[in-house]
């Protein structure tokens, strides 16, 4: 079973959506710092996964399970645990923060890793049974035994807010899980592989969550030089065939959307654009890295072309790391094959 300390210290928490939305009659206004009140919108509990949805990165506690290592002497417990959860983490686009990255990244979480063991190990029990009974002659061995099991607990914490107080933020553990077992042998052996399942489940609920997020927001799909938003801050969704496979040449079907996405940027003169573009995941991912940049560029300069202003464009390319569906039809590849330019407004 959890140490009392570690059964202390984590809380599981319900995290409360903060999703702000258009003011309807069915909505709350709470009060605010500021002059205007804090418009609320649902107080619908979400999955506890969801609160993943949007960080950046995650500071990564694990020198409690390091330090145990030491003091048990688990010599059967690899030395690459911290570069294995960096490489999860990397693999979906997530940052490995240090603690002096975390004072200067507001906002972003801390997952941290708890174990507790108790018990011997299996191999020095020997519990000896009298010949004639059967029956146990050490039962202080037999309570060793019983009680032997090896825990890992992982909490994730961040910064949330509260609808009695708005104005203020707390720490919330909104995400956590843990792995046990009862048996004792190859104890370092297990805690390596318990860390890493947890990560790999971590970053699992990350990209669910995230996908789902992406869905939510996600603008309206611009197939059509008619579809084009005529609002200067709209954002700018291409899933269609932008290019053709595996080239950095613009499809003939785009350009007409381009030219719009011109016209409307010469109107919008206080608006810059970022362009972001996205592959699927069926080739290699620096390939995929590469292309999406090459992409990004080529649009870009179709636009410089068209007489927008090189200062008043960005890009950036994401490759496959932020994919809408992990699916493996041609369906979902087409999903995660997207342009999607955003327009920011100019500080003046």
């Amino acid at each position: 079973m959890l140490s009392n300390y570690v059964k202390n210290t984590f809380v599981t928490l319900m995290f409360l959506s903060s999703l702000l939305h258009t003011v309807s009659a069915d909505q709350r206004l709470y009060p605010s710092a500021s002059q205007t009140p804090l418009v609320v919108g649902t107080e619908q509990f979400d999955e506890n996964y969801t609160s993943l949805a949007g960080i950046e990165g995650v500071h990564v506690v694990s020198k409690y399970v390091l330090d145990s290592a030491k003091k048990y002497e688990f010599n059967d417990m690899k030395t690459d645990l911290v570069a294995q959860i960096q490489k999860r983490l990397n693999a979906v686009g997530l940052r490995m923060l240090s603690a002096s990255d975390l004072e200067n990244t507001p906002g972003q979480p801390t997952l941290s890793f708890f174990p507790s063991y108790s018990g011997n190990d299996i191999d020095g029990l020997t519990i000896e049974s009298d010949p004639k009974t059967g029956t146990l002659t050490d039962k202080n061995k037999m309570a060793e035994y019983d009680c032997c099991r090896s825990s890992i607990w992982a909490s994730f914490q961040q910064s949330s807010s509260i609808l009695r107080a708005p104005n203020k933020q707390y720490k919330f553990a909104t995400w956590g899980v843990g792995e046990d077992t009862k048996d004792c042998e190859n104890r370092g052996e297990w805690t390596y592989n318990a860390v890493l399942k947890t990560v790999d489940k971590f970053v699992n609920d990350y990209t669910k969550a995230q996908g789902e997020s992406d869905r939510e927001t996600l603008p309206k799909l611009v197939a059509h030089a008619d579809d084009a938003p005529d609002d200067c801050g709209q954002t700018w969704l291409m899933n269609l065939s932008v290019f053709e496979t595996n080239q950095t040449r613009i499809s003939d079907a785009v350009k007409p959307i381009l030219d719009k996405l011109a016209l409307t940027a010469s109107r919008c003169e206080r608006y810059r654009y970022i362009i972001e573009t996205h592959a699927d995941q069926r080739a290699d991912t620096n390939y995929n890295k590469v292309l999406s940049e090459a992409r990004a560029l080529a649009i870009k300069d179709y636009l410089v072309q068209q007489q927008i202003s090189y200062d008043r464009l960005e890009t950036i390319a994401f490759g496959e790391s932020k994919p809408l569906s992990n699916g493996t039809s041609e369906e979902d590849h087409a999903v995660n094959r997207r342009v999607v330019i955003i327009p920011q407004l100019i500080e003046s």
